[in-house]
């Protein structure tokens, strides 16, 4: 025994190792049993299989997937020799693949119309042996007449200009050539078929034609072009136009003379173009015509006996299921299977309309989709209304979108109508509820359904009336929308000039703390050279007791008025004052602190050292420094 798909028999290997854990299984699950239940109350305490009965259930189910298996693998229990018998007419196209077929006058261009048209020709009558014979100045024969028209339809997607290299279109001899090649057959009746422009045709197209009249070939010729014609397209040019020898473009129109005689002495017909009634004139013409029947061919065929595999396979494993059923309840199991009938589609219709009366809307809308999916055609579409209508009173608008959209596959234009009507109405309801965003997708759902109902129907005032309100409900919201927008753009235009403004503010009040800050340091150290250049009345005691003689004498009494003249800014400032006395004597520690210059004078005074360090430090604009202690360390303000 030979198999056609030996391959699939690899799946056998897998059975004895699924057999093998099945056991195992059982035996850890008898095991568990044994542990939980005595052997003595087994019997009583549990409804379990019997060893027998599981084994003998899975041996019938493993063969059943064996038998299948090997049907899979379609075993042949021999071979035999058939004699094959067609019955038919020939055919034969002649197709014109001059360079003036290029032309577009006719879309896409003349040479692919003519394969278009022979490509419906061959559809249309499939048990006829069809050739192809191409001519432009000479003839080929591209395709014999045979009955395989699949390699007929490769030679006539691969036709092109360049396979014959001579030009012009020598309609003479493709009639004469056609002529032979059906004469060959021993036929009495065959037909030709011209595809051409008839454009720059030979002499003797008349005697030719006659000479295939005689052989009993009736030509129906096509002519493919226009009698304005159009100019033939070259690549190689600038324009893409094609030009003579002398320059000139080269212009093509349709030449019907030439395919009208060849017609008629043939007692064929003449199309321009592949009108509506060549095809009928061709079928009435093959009709008239004596199918002969073809030569017998002998075909090696096997004798196919995979049938017998399968059902066994399947009566095994429908055994092995009976089987594992049948202890539990063997009665209730058989009646079951006799009796259960499938549930019909009259009676679900049946069904969701009593549910509908009796106000169970999802239940009618679900029987209804039920029985939909069953049908088929205007049909299932009136069902889907139906349940979209169940869905709509139980305002589930979703369901009712769906089942309304299922309907619209509906031929009839009345369901039609009443679909488009009714799903633009859920597509308003089901967007009410929704964001706005979704509200206009919805609403613009409802007013394209609307106007396709007008459009099956425009008498209908219904639909006329609510794609009225529905256009004038979305031309609000969609207004409202526009004025959030522009709300929102002002308040984002707000927020970024408060932003862009907030860090001048924050500059100048840097600034002005910064300006209060400095003078508070001036006045402070203004205060201090005061403090400095003003000692103490136990300063003015020592100078007086060590009396200076000739000119110091002036300078005491300078100094004296000085002293005087600055004790009435201490009085107004009485209060202040006392305040500031913690930091005269601070100063003054601060001061005595400090190194002295090793070239000043011993006997030197506190006046005449707060001249001093004034006139050594003069260089800062005129101003005591702020901190004597560190007078480079001072800000770029102070210089």
């Amino acid at each position: 025994m030979n198999f056609a798909k030996p391959e699939w028999l690899l799946c056998l290997t897998a059975l004895p190792l699924i057999g093998f854990m099945a056991w195992l299984a059982w035996r850890k699950r008898r095991y568990r049993w044994e542990r939980m239940i005595a052997h003595r109350l087994r019997g009583r305490l549990s409804n379990t299989r019997s060893p027998s009965i599981h084994f003998a259930s899975l041996g019938l189910a493993l063969a059943g997937v064996a038998g299948l298996i090997i049907g899979v693998a379609q075993p042949e229990s021999g071979e035999e020799w058939i004699e094959i018998e067609n019955e038919g007419r020939n055919i034969l196209f002649c197709v014109d693949i001059s360079r003036s077929m290029l032309a577009r006058d006719i879309e896409p261009n003349r040479l692919l119309a003519s394969r278009a048209a022979a490509l419906e020709i061959l559809e249309r009558f499939p048990e006829d042996r069809v050739g192809v014979l191409l001519f432009s100045g000479e003839t080929l024969v591209q395709s014999p007449l045979t009955i395989d028209h699949s390699f007929v339809e490769q030679t006539l997607a691969q036709l092109d200009p360049n396979d014959i290299p001579v030009g012009g279109s020598n309609l003479t001899t493709a009639i004469d050539s056609g002529t032979r090649l059906l004469k060959e057959t021993g036929q009495q009746s065959n037909i030709m078929v011209v595809f051409s422009d008839g454009e720059k045709s030979s002499e003797g197209l008349k005697e030719a034609a006659a000479s295939a009249a005689r052989e009993g070939i009736f030509i129906y010729a096509i002519g493919m072009g226009t009698r304005e014609g159009s100019f033939i397209p070259d690549p190689r040019e600038s324009d893409g136009k094609f030009r003579d020898r002398s320059g000139k473009v080269v212009f093509s129109k349709l030449n019907e003379e030439a395919l009208q005689v060849m017609a008629e002495e043939t007692n064929g017909y003449y199309s321009e173009g592949m009108g509506a009634g060549f095809i009928g004139k061709l079928d009435s013409a093959l009709a008239e015509m004596d199918r002969f029947q073809e030569e017998g061919k002998h075909q090696r065929v096997a004798k196919p006996a995979h049938r017998w595999f399968v059902f066994s396979g399947l009566l095994l494993i429908m055994a092995s299921i009976f089987i594992k059923c049948l202890p539990l309840t063997p009665t209730v199991v058989l009646v079951a299977f006799i009796f259960a009938t499938p549930r019909t589609e009259a009676s679900l219709v049946e069904d969701g309309i009593a549910a509908l009366k009796a106000g169970e809307t999802t239940t009618a809308q679900q029987l209804f989709s039920e029985a939909a999916r069953d049908s088929k055609g205007d049909y299932a579409a009136s069902l889907y209304l139906a349940s979209g209508s169940a869905a709509s009173r139980a305002q589930d608008w979703s369901t009712a979108v769906a089942s309304f959209s299922s309907a619209l596959l509906a031929e009839d234009s009345e369901i039609l109508q009443k679909a488009h009507y009714a799903l633009a109405t859920s597509l308003f309801y089901f967007g009410v509820s929704k964001a706005k965003e979704e509200k206009v997708k919805a609403w613009e759902g409802s007013i394209e359904h609307f106007k396709a109902s007008l459009k099956i129907d425009a008498e209908n005032e219904a639909s006329r009336e609510n794609l009225e309100s529905v256009q004038k409900q979305l031309a609000e919201l969609q207004e409202e929308k526009t004025e959030e927008e522009k709300k929102q753009d002002k308040e984002n235009q707000k927020k970024q000039d408060s932003e862009k403004s907030d860090p001048k503010e924050e500059t100048e009040n840097d600034k002005s703390s910064e300006g209060t800050s400095d003078e508070s340091e001036d006045e402070q150290s203004n205060q201090k050279s005061e403090k400095e250049d003003n000692p103490s009345k136990e300063d003015g005691e020592q100078n007086q007791t060590n009396e200076p003689k000739g000119g110091e004498s002036e300078n005491i009494q300078q100094s004296d008025k000085t002293k005087a003249n600055d004790k009435q800014p201490n009085q107004d400032q009485s209060n202040e004052g006392k305040t500031k006395q913690p930091n005269r004597n601070k100063t003054q520690a601060e001061n005595s602190n400090l190194k002295d210059d090793p070239n000043a004078p011993k006997n030197e005074t506190p006046r005449e050292r707060a001249r001093r360090l004034l006139k050594q430090y003069s260089d800062f604009g005129g101003k005591a420094p702020r901190r004597i202690r560190r007078p480079y360390n001072r800000s770029p303000h102070d210089w």
